[in-house]
């Protein structure tokens, strides 16, 4: 009788507690093999301190959710923004690719083969309307299961310009 008291009033702390606090989640795991970003899925509210054409406006609404293949499929929405795009692992060389476009047709992709709080991913990003293609960068750090930020640059005559500093909280969902 003791033992079943006691499962009880663990499932009952358990229930009671939200998802994300219960949820394994261990920084040296992100971007380790083909689950290494499964804890984005989710819907994301963001806050830009740098808006820009590139990265969208201070706010913005992103959804990620499992795409074909294990691959994640992402959706961002702010003001006069749209951005989709995958997060995709490729085995054999350990790499993730993120290839993605904005409503204007601008489109890139970038890659990383980084693990753990901090990764950065990189490579071109075309602008149709100039036919202009630049070098691009994200920085992500994550400081937890439901917070990370998103340091944006493109390299523009030789330099590093920031086009986008973002931090962004996961909505969390209760049973």
């Amino acid at each position: 009788m003791r033992y079943r008291l006691e499962l009880a009033l663990a499932a009952a702390v358990l229930c009671a507690t939200p998802l994300p606090a219960r949820a394994s989640f261990a920084v040296s795991s992100i971007g380790v093999g083909p689950h290494g970003y499964d804890f984005l899925i989710g819907t994301w509210s963001c806050k830009n301190t740098a808006p820009s054409a590139l990265e969208g406006p201070s706010e913005v609404n992103a959804t990620i959710s499992r795409a074909a293949n294990g691959a994640l499929s992402f959706h961002s929405v702010g003001a006069a923004f749209e951005a989709m795009g995958y997060i995709v692992y490729v085995a054999k060389t350990k790499t993730w690719w993120n290839p993605s476009m904005l409503a204007t047709g601008a489109y890139g992709t970038e890659s990383s083969q980084g693990t753990g709080r901090t990764t950065m991913w990189s490579g071109p990003f075309t602008d149709p309307t100039t036919g202009k293609t630049m070098q691009v960068r994200d920085t992500y750090t994550f400081p937890s299961a439901t917070t990370y930020t998103d340091l944006y640059q493109a390299k523009v005559g030789g330099t590093w310009k920031t086009e986008g500093n973002t931090t962004c909280t996961k909505a969390l969902k209760l049973r």
